[in-house]
């Protein structure tokens, strides 16, 4: 069968849970793929790594566990990630109460399995520095936020805040007001609903202008205004007005939401140290390139993945 996302998936097996439905089924990568880099790169990244289950899941064998909550009914959904070896089938046991066949294009979206990579060895022979660091990082893709929900809420809460003062609120945040989700026999929990986020009059922690940001990206999901499909069919300039309407999330945060919430693949993102690894990569001064004109160009061998090599570039330091 094929998900509303073109991806291809096994028969289904239901099995009656607590939480739902738990559903199981298979994602065939187009191109190189690696559930053991994205696994890493989940355990490096605040955002999502706050609702993985727990450490002992860094074992190779073991599933990626992940809870979000859903693009169709905005409810809590978890997901069991598994792949016997790198490009190999990728097998996905879901956990919730909405569409099946959504939620693994969600947990497509998120592993970036929603695309093809397999024009990534054209990228590299157009640009043999970058096709160093793809021969390094084989089957390396990027990781999203769960939802543009969860990204705009992450936004609110950890601006102005370090790091981990902001993951154990969001943990605390979803241990007592969020759903707990059983899934492969790991428990994960999910962060609040917009309806639950929504009857919080203060939080612990937070001042009560975050509060009522909060409250505003609650209602937004609830309007429809941070769905992924919507975001993606309004293209870059629209999602990033659509997003800085809700109080709280400036051209900053907009742009991160459209970037690692929304599956693009191919936009070089502001972000400078993804282009000092890339000046690096070509010899030039690490500060970056001159004008606009210089980077446009310098990027333009890396089409339709430009996203994705920005991703790499980062994270890896290149």
């Amino acid at each position: 069968m094929t998900t509303t996302s073109g991806v291809r998936t096994a028969a289904m097996l239901t099995l009656n849970v607590t939480n739902g439905a738990c559903t199981d089924h298979v994602l065939h990568p187009d191109g190189p793929f690696s559930l053991a880099a994205a696994r890493g790169s989940v355990r490096d990244w605040p955002p999502l790594s706050r609702f993985a289950a727990g450490p002992e899941d860094d074992r190779p064998d073991a599933p990626l566990v992940l809870a979000t909550i859903a693009d169709d009914d905005l409810a809590p959904v978890a997901f069991a990630v598994s792949q016997e070896h790198a490009d190999g089938p990728v097998e996905v046991a879901i956990v919730g109460t909405g569409d099946p066949d959504r939620a693994l294009a969600q947990i497509a979206r998120i592993l970036s399995l929603d695309h093809s990579g397999a024009g990534l060895t054209d990228v590299a022979g157009r640009d043999p520095a970058v096709g160093a660091v793809l021969a390094r990082h084989p089957g390396r893709r990027p990781v999203l936020f769960g939802s543009p929900y969860e990204a705009a809420a992450w936004g609110v809460i950890s601006t102005r805040m370090r790091v981990r003062q902001a993951v154990t609120l969001v943990r605390r945040l979803a241990a007592e007001h969020g759903t707990r989700l059983e899934v492969a026999g790991r428990t994960v929990d999910a962060f609040p609903t917009p309806e639950a986020l929504l009857a919080l009059d203060e939080i612990p922690g937070l001042p009560g202008e975050k509060v009522r940001r909060l409250h505003a990206v609650a209602r937004a999901a609830l309007d429809g205004d941070l769905d992924a499909a919507r975001l993606r069919a309004l293209g870059p300039v629209g999602a990033r007005a659509a997003v800085c309407r809700i109080r709280g999330i400036g051209g900053f945060w907009a742009s991160l939401i459209w970037l690692r919430a929304c599956g693009v693949v191919d936009e070089w993102p502001d972000e400078p140290r993804a282009t000092a690894a890339l000046a690096r990569l070509h010899g030039r001064d690490p500060a970056g390139f001159p004008d606009a004109g210089t980077l446009a160009e310098a990027t333009a061998p890396l089409a339709p993945y430009r996203t994705w090599i920005a991703f790499l570039l980062r994270i890896t330091g290149a």
